[in-house]
């Protein structure tokens, strides 16, 4: 069960049917009062929490009630959520026992990502959500026939070695479509490696990408893995590909093509990842 506490009926209410979507029990209060009440009878997966219950926008009601509910609960991951967040605020909030902190508004992918992750190094992880037909949409929510052509397609391609080339807008779930590749191919119990191509620097690129030998230049004082390396048997997720300069898309493209490529050197192949 995820426990919401917010004084905000509209947020309780739409956080409570984006988890309930995604397959969650839920449970949510408006005060601290109810809040502790809840804690010390039951034992929430996760807990997302307001961090202001009055007028006040200091968060120091919320650093109180995460304090009150880690005497009950100390190994509950605790989310914070704030309209009013600060770095100083956040600092505060780790130190007190919380997880993450989120500002107001989100994008609701972004939330679902924090929750995933919070219970899995918690090792509180929901079992996966799966179709009658076995398949695996886990973090993926909705059932527009727009959705359901993507999930088809999904189904389809997963069990291949091909490459896959995912288009949409910002913040359309893209990673997660990606995720639902690998989930459901062979290919799950490997690696799943996402590589924003857009924050590596051209002249670390094959270095990142196909990995280097100790030596290989100046500050290389270990031989290191490539990210396509490190893929190997299972998924490479290359985010941003658009951003990346010509010729580096050009070696990019041969490495996919050909299943091979060079490290800084060094020649090494490998034919499994996808």
């Amino acid at each position: 069960m995820i426990l919401i506490i917010d004084d905000d009926s509209a947020i309780r209410t739409s956080v409570s049917l984006l988890l309930k979507r995604a397959k969650y029990d839920v449970q949510a209060v408006a005060t601290p009062k109810e809040a502790i009440a809840v804690v010390r009878s039951l034992c929430p997966e996760l807990i997302l929490m307001d961090m202001n219950f009055s007028l006040t926008t200091s968060g120091d009601e919320g650093i109180t009630l995460l304090k009150q509910v880690k005497i009950f609960q100390p190994d509950v991951p605790v989310i914070l959520m704030t309209a009013w967040g600060s770095i100083d605020l956040a600092v505060k909030g780790m130190q007190a026992g919380a997880f993450d902190f989120i500002t107001k508004p989100w994008n609701n992918v972004f939330l679902m990502q924090r929750i995933e992750t919070a219970l899995e190094l918690s090792g509180k992880k929901k079992e996966p959500v799966l179709d009658e037909d076995g398949f695996d949409r886990s973090h993926i929510i909705g059932k527009s026939k727009a959705l359901t052509e993507v999930l088809d397609t999904v189904k389809r391609i997963s069990h291949t070695n091909a490459s896959v080339l995912i288009t949409g807008e910002s913040g359309t779930g893209k990673e997660l479509i990606a995720e639902a590749v690998h989930r459901n191919s062979p290919r799950a119990k490997n690696p799943f490696v996402k590589v924003n191509l857009g924050g590596i620097s051209q002249s670390l690129f094959e270095s990142e990408m196909f990995g280097h030998k100790k030596g290989a230049f100046t500050d290389a004082r270990k031989s290191k893995a490539g990210r396509m390396e490190v893929a190997s048997g299972g998924t490479l997720f290359l985010d941003e590909i658009g951003d990346m300069p010509f010729p580096l898309q050009a070696k990019l493209l041969r490495a996919i093509q050909e299943k091979e490529f060079e490290k800084v050197l060094l020649t090494f192949t490998k034919k499994t990842y996808s």
